[in-house]
């Protein structure tokens, strides 16, 4: 279940006034220097923006760094959407299973864990996938 705060509210409805992107979920990162939007499917191209110019502006407007993702409602291809360097994503029960090569894995888990940790925060609010493992 997805529940925001005043502040999240606030930045999805700005964020999507500027962007024109239907926004299903946001999430902070810990130290709130970067938001992650999940947006409903068809609805990426439109927050980006040529070149990236629509998120910049974004990013201005809010004063943070902004991801963004494209939900799917198959919770595989939502895991490769969060996961783009994912070789392989399996699903058991609410187990995900990435598979990434050697050389990207830190990237993926992120200094201290914390991509991973949003990532997990994401799969939990939108798809019921309550654990993930990188292999």
């Amino acid at each position: 279940m997805r529940e925001f705060d005043t502040d999240t509210v606030r930045m999805i409805s700005l964020f999507e006034s500027i962007t024109e992107a239907e926004v299903r979920d946001c999430v902070k990162s810990e130290d709130g220097s970067v938001v992650y939007f999940v947006l409903n499917p068809g609805h990426a191209p439109k927050a980006v923006g040529k070149s990236g110019s629509t998120v910049k502006i974004a990013e201005k407007m809010l004063g943070k760094r902004i991801k963004v993702f494209e939900y799917s409602p198959e919770p595989r291809e939502f895991l490769k959407n969060l996961v783009p360097r994912a070789r392989s994503v399996e699903i058991r029960e609410d187990k995900a299973i990435i598979r990434i090569g050697p050389e990207e894995k830190g990237l993926v888990i992120g200094r201290n864990g914390k991509n991973i940790k949003v990532i997990r925060e994401i799969l939990k609010r939108n798809s019921g996938i309550s654990s993930v493992e990188v292999r």
